[in-house]
């Protein structure tokens, strides 16, 4: 088992002419891969998510890849925030599975890592 943490395609600090080559690797890399079984996205439950957001979560459904989408820093924010962010991603990426997460309290790591074991016990032996 593997877990490859990908460049972010929105924020990286990087040259833009080294992130506009983000998406064909990107692309590459995951379209690429028969034994891929999950992908997770980050995004940012302070933030809307944004149009590489949506092209990226559309993509991936488009190719049937699985994908779960982790709303990352839910401490940030109040819990009406959270409760309105993951409406707002849920309609926006037109997913209903979106798991809010926070590194600092642990909030989600529970169901993130039962949603990784759900992948890997659906790899054929």
């Amino acid at each position: 088992m593997y877990f490859v943490d990908l460049p972010g395609y929105g924020y990286a600090k990087v040259p833009k002419k080294i992130k506009r080559n983000f998406g064909t690797m990107i692309e590459s890399y995951l379209g690429s891969r028969e034994q891929l079984k999950l992908t997770l996205m980050l995004v940012d439950s302070r933030m809307a998510p944004t149009e590489s957001d949506m092209l990226m979560k559309q993509w991936l459904d488009h190719h049937r890849i699985p994908s779960a989408v982790i709303l990352t820093k839910a401490d940030k924010i109040s819990r009406s925030q959270l409760n309105q962010a993951l409406r707002t991603c849920a309609q926006t990426l037109n997913t209903k599975e979106i798991i809010p997460f926070s590194a600092v309290t642990s909030t989600g790591k529970d169901e993130i890592l039962t949603r990784i074991r759900t992948a890997i016990d659906h790899i054929p032996q």
